[in-house]
């Protein structure tokens, strides 16, 4: 596993830690974000494949996934949530 250093506000901590330790849902802090990012990534890519279908085929097939990446953005329309994906190069990859 990777260390990745996260800031959160004040009140995120404070919910975090009633929910870890001996009497929480979840053993540690760390085991409580590896679990919400995963329902998160999860959701995200079950919303992007439903997107993904409905794009025509001409629009798909000059796209490269390893020079392109999709990103969610939630807009409100009519007082009403939308999600949209913005379409974004990517130039350099970051290296780890």
């Amino acid at each position: 596993m990777k260390i990745v250093t996260v800031n959160v506000p004040e009140s995120y901590i404070d919910a975090i830690e009633k929910l870890v330790g001996e009497n929480g849902l979840y053993p540690s802090r760390s085991e409580l974000i590896r679990c919400a990012v995963r329902e998160f990534l999860m959701k995200e890519l079950r919303i992007a494949k439903n997107m993904n279908m409905y794009e025509s085929k001409s629009e798909m097939k000059d796209f490269d996934e390893k020079k392109f990446v999709k990103i969610p953005v939630d807009k409100m329309e009519n007082d009403e949530p939308v999600r949209e994906f913005k379409t974004y190069k990517i130039v350099k990859r970051l290296e780890y």
